[in-house]
């Protein structure tokens, strides 16, 4: 009997030992958009955090510069956003990092109403966005610029979510915004059409990155550790798993449309980093463009506002 109780006094040991069956942790993690947020729902359903022994309390939040406040105001452990908002909060003092990459591609087209059918007819226009220094705000004016238009040339409406702005289009209260690919597909299926697709230009935007206050990496550094190794297998498994990836965004985007939903894995398979790093390059590209109207961001790297040590 003693090698058997040996045995079972060890197995008692690892398993005391192990993450998963410790006490569970569970993390309020706020996003701005499903899109950037269906691996996370995932690496929950299949246990990918369970095994670091967190659980994710996931929490939609719309608007980055929103969603910001709530991480620093510590209604939220952890927040996936975009560069802009990050940025406006970080220059007014805010003590936030980013400490990983979700989505690293512009995954937006700007979509206009029926009559509009290129750049020069916004001219004198209503564009809506959901808020003043989000991250369709910095796309918009984007778009601007490659259509040959400055910001001065349009009326920008904060509108609120995509769905607002949907809708605020549909009834011609704006004559233009920015959709994610998929939503831009429902938009042209009810007859509008797409201007400018920056999917297809694949150009490196932080669109969706992992941001946490610097007190949690400083006080609770082995939990961030073990939620990014949660993250990066919920990835693996995401990009693995082409259906049940599919059959997910069906269910955040409450669509039956698999046509659509498959197109958005497609632009995953793209965005997601393999290593969970945010692009180093885009947040540089945002950085620049933000210091041209904010005097405090022109002092900023790219060095300070990111930290990957948490990173497996």
């Amino acid at each position: 009997m003693k090698p058997l109780t040996a045995s079972l006094a060890f197995l008692l040991i690892f398993y005391a030992a192990s993450p998963s069956a410790a006490q569970v942790t569970t993390l309020r993690v706020g996003f701005n958009g499903f899109y950037g947020a269906a691996p996370f729902y995932l690496g929950q359903d299949t246990g990918s955090f369970r095994k670091q022994g967190i659980s994710l309390e996931l929490i939609f939040i719309a608007g980055g510069s929103i969603s910001t406040q709530a991480l620093v105001g510590r209604s939220l452990d952890m927040l996936l956003t975009g560069g802009p908002p990050f940025l406006n909060a970080y220059v007014r003092g805010a003590k936030i990092k980013i400490i990983g990459g979700v989505t690293n591609i512009l995954p937006y087209i700007l979509v206009s109403a029926a009559s509009i059918t290129s750049g020069e007819q916004l001219r004198g226009k209503r564009i809506g966005i959901s808020r003043f220094g989000s991250n369709t705000d910095f796309v918009v004016k984007q778009a601007l610029g490659i259509l040959g238009l400055n910001p001065q040339d349009v009326s920008v409406l904060q509108i609120g979510g995509s769905q607002a702005r949907l809708v605020a289009l549909r009834s011609g209260a704006i004559q233009a915004t920015v959709l994610t690919p998929e939503e831009g597909i429902a938009a042209q299926k009810m007859g509008m059409n797409k201007l400018l697709d920056f999917i297809a230009k694949g150009v490196e935007f932080p669109h969706v990155s992992v941001v946490a206050r610097e007190d949690s990496l400083q006080t609770q550094a082995p939990l961030v550790r073990r939620f990014m190794a949660g993250y990066l297998e919920s990835v693996r498994y995401f990009k693995n798993s082409r259906d049940e990836a599919v059959r997910k965004i069906m269910t955040l985007s409450k669509s039956d449309d698999r046509a659509t939903a498959e197109q958005a894995f497609d632009n995953y398979i793209r965005s997601l980093p393999d290593d969970g790093r945010p692009t180093l390059k885009g947040l540089e590209v945002v950085l620049v463009d933000f210091a041209r109207e904010e005097p405090k961001a022109k002092a900023l790297t790219v060095a300070q506002i990111v930290d990957l040590s948490f990173l497996p």
